[in-house]
C-alpha cells in the first residue's frame, strides 16, 4: 500500500501542556479518513501539529515517504501537505478573486498555470465564480467555506486536512460543500476533522474517534438518511 501519510507515537499541544499523545495511523493514497470527537478532544491541535503551526512534542510524521517533521509550516504547504484550518480564515476586505489570489503567490504559480486551476475551481464552486468581485465579509458561512477549499486547491494540494468543514453551516451549504469534497474524492487523500456523523458517514473511507488526546480506530459511524 502507497502511503500519502504515516503518523507515528506522534504528541503534542501548547507549550509544557500535552494535548494529545501517542497518535499512529497511516493515510493511503487517494484514501479520505473522517476524524470524530467532541470539542477539546485534541482533534484541532492534531492538524495543526501535522502541518507544521505546532511543534510536535515526540513522534514522526512521514509525508510522501519524507519526513517533514522538521519543517517549517510554509514549506510543508508548498510541498503540498494544504490545512483548510477551523473558522476558514479568508480575509473578509478582500474579494473573492484577491483571497483566491493569494494561493497563487504562495505557491508561486506561472500565469497560466493558475487560470488553468483557478478555472476547475470555479468549475467545482460555481458560487464563487459569481462572487468573484464581492468582499470575502459579504459571503454566507457556506460560499466562506467554498472559498477556504478553493484557496487550499489552488495550492495544488497533495494532501488535504480539513477542520470542521461543515461548523456553523445550514443543511443546504452542507451538501453542497459534501458535493465539492465527493467530486474530489478518490483524487486527493484526505482528512476530514467532523463533529457530524452524517456528513462523514457520506464522505470517508475509515473513521477514527479521538478522546481525550487518544485516537482510536474503528469509530461507529451512521448511516446517511
Amino acid at each position: 500500500m502507497s502511503l500519502s501519510l504515516d503518523v507515528r507515537g506522534l504528541s503534542g499541544g501548547y507549550d509544557r501542556l500535552v494535548v494529545f499523545r501517542d497518535v499512529t495511523f497511516q493515510l493511503a493514497q487517494n484514501e479520505t479518513i473522517g476524524i470524530l470527537g467532541a470539542n477539546g478532544a485534541g482533534k484541532t491541535t492534531l492538524l495543526k501539529t501535522i502541518a507544521g503551526l505546532l511543534p510536535a512534542f515526540a513522534g514522526n510524521i512521514k509525508f510522501d515517504g519524507r519526513e517533514v517533521g522538521g519543517m517549517a509550516a510554509y514549506s510543508r504547504a508548498r510541498a503540498g501537505l494544504v490545512l483548510v484550518p477551523e473558522g476558514r480564515q479568508i480575509l473578509t476586505q478582500l474579494s473573492v478573486r484577491q483571497n483566491l489570489e493569494l494561493s497563487r503567490a504562495a505557491n508561486r504559480y506561472p500565469e497560466s498555470g493558475y487560470h488553468d486551476r483557478l478555472a476547475e475551481v470555479l468549475s467545482i464552486f460555481p458560487r464563487l465564480r459569481e462572487r468573484l468581485d464581492q468582499p470575502g465579509g459579504a459571503l454566507s458561512g457556506g460560499e466562506q467555506q467554498m472559498l477556504a477549499i478553493g484557496r487550499a486547491l489552488l495550492l495544488d494540494p497533495k494532501l488535504l486536512m480539513l477542520d470542521e468543514p461543515t461548523q456553523g453551516l445550514a443543511p443546504i451549504m452542507v451538501r453542497q460543500v459534501l458535493a465539492a469534497l465527493l467530486s474530489l474524492k478518490g483524487r486527493i487523500p484526505t482528512i476530514v476533522v467532523e463533529q457530524n456523523r452524517t456528513f462523514l458517514a457520506d464522505l470517508v473511507d475509515a473513521t477514527f474517534s479521538m478522546r481525550g488526546g487518544s485516537l482510536k480506530t474503528g469509530a461507529t459511524i451512521i448511516a446517511s438518511l
